[in-house]
C-alpha cells in the first residue's frame, strides 16, 4: 500500500509547487502593476517559469486569478480559525481573537493588502471574485455576529443591535486595512488593530474594559 502511494505524493508534489510558484509570482505583479498591467510574462518572469508551464497549470489568466484569490482567502481562514482555537472560551475572548488575526503579519502586509483591493475593487465586474471569497468570509461574519450577540445578552447593552454591531467589527479591519495601504505612515499594523480593540471597548465596555491590552 504504501509502496504504491508513494511514487503519487511524488508526482503531485512538483504541481503543487508550481501552482505555488506561479500564484506567489501573480500576487507579486499584480501588488505591484495592478490588473491592468499584470501581464503573463511578469508572472512567469518572476516565477522563474516558462509561459507552458503556466498554460499546463491554468486553463487562462482568469483561472490563474481566480486560483490567487483562493489562496489569499484560504491563508486569511487559516489564521483566523487559529486565532480561534486558541483563544478562551468566552465570547469576549473569541471575538478578540478575530479581531486580532485580521492583524497577524502573516497576511496583514502591504503586498497582500494591495492585491485585496485589486480583488475587491474588480468584484463587481467578475462576480466570481465574490463567490471565491464569500465561500471562506461567510462563515468568519456569522462567528461574529454570534459572537456579539451573546455579548448584548450577557453585557445587557439594549441600546445595541446584533446587525449593527457585527457590521461595524466586519468593517473595522476593511477599514483599517485600507488606511494601512494608503497611509502607510498614519499607523502601523499594530496600532490599527489596538484601534480596532478600542472601538469594542465602547461597544462593549463591560466585556472590554481595556483597549488594545496583550
Amino acid at each position: 500500500m504504501d509502496a504504491k502511494t508513494a511514487p503519487a505524493k511524488k508526482r503531485t508534489a512538483p504541481r503543487e509547487i508550481r501552482r505555488k510558484q506561479l500564484i506567489m509570482a501573480a500576487i507579486d505583479s499584480i501588488s505591484k502593476r495592478g490588473f491592468s498591467e499584470t501581464t503573463l510574462k511578469h508572472v512567469t518572469e518572476k516565477a522563474k517559469l516558462s509561459h507552458g508551464v503556466v498554460n499546463y497549470h491554468f486553463d487562462s489568466k482568469e483561472a490563474l486569478y481566480d486560483a490567487t484569490l483562493g489562496h489569499l482567502a484560504k491563508e486569511h481562514h487559516e489564521v483566523w480559525t487559529q486565532y480561534l482555537a486558541e483563544a478562551g472560551p468566552t465570547a469576549a475572548e473569541q471575538l478578540d481573537a478575530i479581531v486580532r488575526a485580521d492583524f497577524d503579519k502573516k497576511i496583514c502586509t502591504r503586498k497582500r493588502l494591495a492585491v485585496w483591493f485589486a480583488f475587491w475593487g474588480q468584484a463587481k465586474y467578475r462576480p466570481n471574485y465574490l463567490k471565491i471569497h464569500n465561500k471562506f468570509d461567510n462563515e468568519r461574519f456569522e462567528l461574529i455576529r454570534e459572537k456579539c450577540a451573546v455579548l448584548i445578552e450577557e453585557g445587557e447593552y439594549q441600546d445595541l443591535d446584533v446587525e449593527h454591531a457585527a457590521r461595524v467589527v466586519e468593517a473595522m479591519a476593511d477599514g483599517s486595512w485600507l488606511c494601512l495601504m494608503l497611509y502607510p505612515g498614519l499607523a502601523d499594523r499594530e496600532t490599527s488593530r489596538d484601534d480596532c480593540l478600542d472601538v469594542l471597548s465602547r461597544y462593549f465596555p463591560r466585556h472590554f474594559p481595556i483597549a488594545g491590552s496583550a
